[in-house]
């Protein structure tokens, strides 16, 4: 009986985790700040976790602590308040974001992700397809047209969305007692789109409105990379260390908007290295923290410098030829790589119910000192995150989680090539709930 369950919601799962990567945002600069409902539970701690297939997502070698073969399936829903702001003062030219994403209801998305694993001895094999990030907005009016242009272009929309969703076929070896390794295959697939961005054309090399560069609708990039992780047992598995590595995703390039990104359209996922450490205090709880350091500047769309706005020999760092949107060394959104830490715990109130808490932080990878125009499209800025959640345990081999992230407001202001200066705020609201069964 329980396999013929697990057929059915294998099948509903996989349609769900297919049809809706278009649906993320990003807490965490572009990435979530943890994979499953449990994780992000404990403000994103996953490199020492093992109680789910969904921390795989970040370290494979968790999968070989699972006791049994086990199947997680679970959504988030996002609550997003975020607004821009054009001019000297947020008083001059202020619009609310509402990203172009489909929606539960206005400002309200829906996010899924599943997982598998199944044990064979010493070696686990495994996956998860999960939701990794993105962003985006959906302004009604434009405010780079409103900035310098008439009322009738003000009623132009702006804005660009952007989702990754990962598929992680994975595997894991317990080495001994003590250690454990894994690797994972990673499949990526992007969804982007742009619009109204009209006052970039000007940082094109050909300054054509024929450019590559907005209102060219959706399109899809894939492409792959690796993620190695290690697990460690010690003091009588009282504390356990992790690591992982996971490369960058080397994804095709937007064809479409070839004249948009830098290197003719290249948009690759940022790869990241992360530790993480978990000490047991008692039977019924434990503390863990994870730092990851996320690879930024190796990818030249996200880590090139925008226009310099206080130039007075034009917006390109060295010449058109050289930085032009889509040049190999074209304008990018001048993020900064970023650490970001992560501390959570868990605590078995019975054997029913275990209950988690945690706190995310990882500052702005925006330097609000250079220019933030690109940024005001992706305004990926929150800082601070407080998390929670509980787990029920239905029987022994069912059980029901849930969790809640907030994301505390954060504004930055900086100056704009396009109009002296701009910026922005973003606050948010999630939340979780999960299905896990062993069989």
């Amino acid at each position: 009986m329980i396999n013929k369950k697990l057929k059915l919601i294998t099948a509903l799962g996989c349609a769900m985790g297919i049809a809706a990567p278009a649906t993320v945002f990003a807490t965490n600069g572009m990435f979530l700040i943890g994979q499953g409902t449990k994780s992000r539970a404990m403000g994103g701690v996953s490199i020492t976790q093992s109680h789910d297939i969904m921390t795989s997502a970040a370290n494979p070698a968790t999968m070989t602590q699972l006791t049994t073969n086990r199947f997680d399936m679970g959504g988030d829903i996002f609550v997003l308040d975020s607004v821009a702001y054009m001019g000297e003062t947020p008083n001059n030219l202020k619009e609310e974001s509402k990203p172009d994403h489909l929606t539960l209801t206005e400002s309200i998305y829906l996010f899924p992700g599943l997982g598998a694993s199944f044990k064979d001895g010493d070696i686990t094999y495994g996956f998860t397809m999960v939701p990794v990030g993105g962003g985006g907005s959906r302004y009604n009016t434009n405010l780079f047209n409103c900035a310098n242009g008439t009322p009738t272009e003000c009623k132009d929309k702006l804005g660009v969305s952007l989702a990754i969703m990962n598929i992680n076929p994975s595997i894991a070896y317990k080495i001994d007692e003590k250690n454990s390794v894994g690797a994972t295959l990673i499949i990526g697939l992007q969804v982007f789109k742009a619009y109204g961005l009209g006052k970039f054309i000007p940082f094109t090399l050909s300054q054509s409105s024929d450019a590559k560069l907005t209102d060219q609708g959706t399109d899809i990039s894939y492409g792959a990379g690796i993620r190695l992780g290690w697990l460690g047992n010690f003091m009588d598995n009282k504390l356990t260390l992790g690591a992982a590595y996971t490369s960058k995703t080397y994804m095709k390039e937007f064809e479409d908007y070839a004249d948009l990104f830098a290197e003719q359209g290249d948009l690759d996922t940022p790869g990241n290295i992360g530790l993480g450490i978990a000490y047991t205090v008692s039977d019924e709880l434990q503390v863990a923290l994870d730092i990851n350091y996320v690879m930024y500047e190796d990818v030249a769309a996200i880590g090139n410098p925008g226009p310099d706005p206080f130039s007075t020999t034009g917006p390109f760092p060295v010449d058109r030829p050289s930085n032009a949107l889509g040049a190999d060394e074209g304008l990018g959104f001048g993020w900064e790589n970023q650490i970001v830490y992560k501390l959570g715990a868990v605590y078995q109130y019975d054997p029913k119910i275990t209950i988690r808490a945690g706190w995310n932080y990882g500052e702005s990878p925006l330097n609000e000192d250079f220019d933030i125009l690109f940024s005001t499209v992706a305004p990926a800025i929150s800082q601070h995150h407080l998390t929670f959640g509980a787990t029920y345990q239905w029987d022994k081999d069912i059980e029901l989680s849930f969790s809640y992230i907030h994301a505390f407001e954060y504004e930055q202001f900086g100056p704009t090539y396009i109009n002296d200066t701009g910026g922005f705020t973003m606050e948010q609201n999630i939340i979780g709930a999960s299905l896990g069964m062993n069989f």
